[in-house]
Parts: C-alpha cells; structure tokens; sequence
C-alpha cells in the first residue's frame, strides 16, 4: 500500500522526529518495514530543520519524513501546510490517508480523501474532545462529521471505540489498536545499577513514574501522599520525571527526587530503578477513554504496579483489585503501595509490540481498500 501520514510533529511532550518516540513514530515505521511505501507530513510548532527526513533501516526500508513550520504567524503555517500536502497527495497518489494527532488533522485527511479519491483512516490515539481545538465550534462540526463518516476509524482503547459509536452515531468498523512498547528500549535492568546512574538512593523503597506530572492527570497524589502520609511511608522515596503543566509544585523534600524531562532512552533506567512503578489517572474526558503508554513500559521491564482505577485500567486490573487505587483518595493510594511494596506482585499480561499494532493496522486498512 501507499500511505500518506498526516500530523503535528510534537505531542505527547516528545518531538516525532527527534525523538523517534510513540506510536506516531512506531506504527508508521514498522508498517514501512513489512514493504508499504510510507510518506509522512508533520507540522512543527516549534521551529525546526524543515524538508525532507529519511533514516533508512539495514533493508532500506524507511518512513520518508516531511516537516514543515508553522512559523511566527500561525494561520498562515496551517495555510502552507495545507498546499504541501495538498501537492505531495496529487504527486504521491496514496491509497490512504492516515491521519493522526489532533482534530485539524483528522479533517484535512478526510477532506483530501474525498478531493483526491482515495481512502481515510482517522487514527484517535487519546480522546481529542480534550484538546484545545475541539473547542472551536467550525473544528468541532468538521471534526464530528469527519469521524462519523471517515472510511476508517483506528483509535487507542475501547472505552474510545464505545465512546465513538455512541456520541458520533459512527457505524462503519472501527479498529481498536492499543499502544505498544519498544523492547528493544524497555526491558529488565540491574535495579542498583540503574539507581547508580540515576543518583538515586540505593538501600530505600522508591515508588514513582515518568509521564506528565501536572495534577489535572492525577500525578499530585504522589507528592501529597510522600508530604501528609510520610509518618506511614517510612524509607520510601519518590523519584519522578516528565512534563509538567505551568504552576505545577513540585515539592522540596530529602524523600522526593525530581528527575526533570529524560531523555527517552533514559526513562527505561528510572522504571528499572522502582520498587513500584505508579500508573496515576483522573476520571475525564482524557482519562476516561486514555491507553496509559506508561502501562506496557513498565511491564516490559517486570516492575510492579499500582494504578488509578479509572479508564481502561479498571478493565484491564479488573480481577485484580489489589493494585487499584481510587482516584484522589490518599488512604486508599498509600494502602495499595504499602501492599505491593511487602508483597512485590507482578502482571503477567501479553505486552504487544508496535510491529503487532502495525500487523493490526495494515489488515484493517486492507479491508477498508477492499470493502468501500
């Protein structure tokens, strides 16, 4: 197949191209290494080395990457972005357009589909109805109607699915692809080794996570916890590392190590370094439809878990209610840590890789080819 991505270049805090990280990055290459002829064109909010970026594999094989800016005055960087892949659609002739990362995206894949006679798939990696954009009542009806009548429709949990079905009336399949983990990244480490590297205490509990930190996600009921409940969490540590939104305290104690934003290949090195690895959350419209990345990161390196019981983990953990906690309710956070710090319980859950998820992908997209 020909496939032409659409999508911003940053998200999830991460740079797509630099960082080489998630699924926007994942799925695309690996569908490119099973033989599909992958182009992507991403827009920078920040500026960046605009054109053409290719990073071959041994096989050649490789996602031809084309970033553009959008520049001091912003509508106009959306405008130019517009007519480059208005113009790479008309010279490429791809069989399907996916497009992913944010609303505006979502309706420009579809609307090239239909100009351009080809097939859209529309890839929801979180609930968009959370960002920024949908509040803009023309994005928002464009939006809606794009994912009601979109050729295909891939999204991240099935909470999402449901979701779709029921509040956009969508009834064309929808393909439920989670997110997945890089083993080549995350995989067992020496715990005091990676706690050396870190400069983290050797001999203590430590509990924490990489991921956005900022309390709208959940990540204050760690900090709260380690400040009014230390009297309970006697030589437990906290070390923590990731985004975080403007305002958010992270407090001064002896007992909490604020690790600032790792470099990818370093998060794999503080998950290893956890007696218990926390996967926080809070009821939302992010929270309630979200697939936790952190999730199959610690798994895949066989570190113990707690959770928030909110979303797809109260599905997935469902018979496991030990490493649920309920959401902002301290004793109940502090309970299910003391628990598995003393009784060290592990998933023993199929961790798909992005290979997997791609295997996923490219067969739905070949019954969208062939069914519409």
């Amino acid at each position: 197949m020909r496939i032409l991505v659409l999508t911003k270049r940053q998200y999830t805090s991460k740079d797509l191209i630099d960082d080489r990280y998630g699924r926007l990055w994942e799925i695309p290459s690996s569908l490119a290494k099973k033989g599909n002829e992958i182009i992507g064109i991403c827009l920078s909010y920040r500026k960046k080395r605009s054109g053409l970026h290719v990073e071959e594999d041994e096989n050649s094989m490789a996602v031809r990457w084309y970033s553009a800016n959008t520049g001091i005055f912003y509508i106009f960087g959306l405008i130019r972005f517009f007519l480059i892949a208005r113009k790479m659609i008309k010279q490429y002739k791809p069989d399907i357009i996916w497009s992913c990362s944010d609303t505006f995206y979502g309706v420009l894949g579809y609307y090239f589909s239909r100009k351009y006679q080809c097939r859209s798939v529309i890839d929801l990696y979180d609930n968009f109805e959370s960002f920024a954009s949908y509040r803009i009542p023309i994005l928002r009806t464009l939006f809606r109607k794009a994912v009601r009548e979109s050729d295909g429709l891939s999204c991240v949990s099935t909470n999402l699915e449901e979701h779709i079905r029921i509040n956009y009336k969508r009834e064309k399949p929808i393909a439920v692809i989670t997110n997945a983990v890089n083993t080549e990244t995350f995989y067992p480490m020496d715990k005091l080794e990676c706690r050396k590297k870190l400069g983290l205490p050797l001999d203590a509990k430590i509990i924490g996570t990489a991921g956005d930190l900022s309390k709208q996600r959940g990540g204050h009921i760690m900090f709260r916890a380690m400040l009014e409940k230390k009297d309970q969490l006697l030589n437990v540590h906290l070390a923590v590392a990731g985004s975080r939104a403007a305002g958010t305290i992270i407090p001064e104690s002896d007992r909490i190590h604020d690790l600032g934003i790792l470099p990818p290949g370093q998060v794999p090195v503080l998950i290893n370094a956890l007696d218990v690895a926390v996967v926080y959350n809070r009821t939302s419209l992010f929270g309630d439809y979200c697939f936790p990345q952190k999730l199959y990161e610690i798994l895949a390196c066989q570190r113990p878990i707690v959770a928030a019981d909110v979303g797809v983990m109260s599905t997935i953990l469902k018979d496991k209610p030990y490493l649920l906690y309920t959401e902002d309710d301290m004793d109940s956070f502090v309970y299910v840590i003391k628990e598995q710090l003393s009784n060290q319980k592990k998933l023993d859950i199929t961790i798909p890789t992005w290979s997997n998820q791609a295997d996923l992908l490219q067969n739905y997209m070949f019954s969208v080819i062939s069914n519409t």
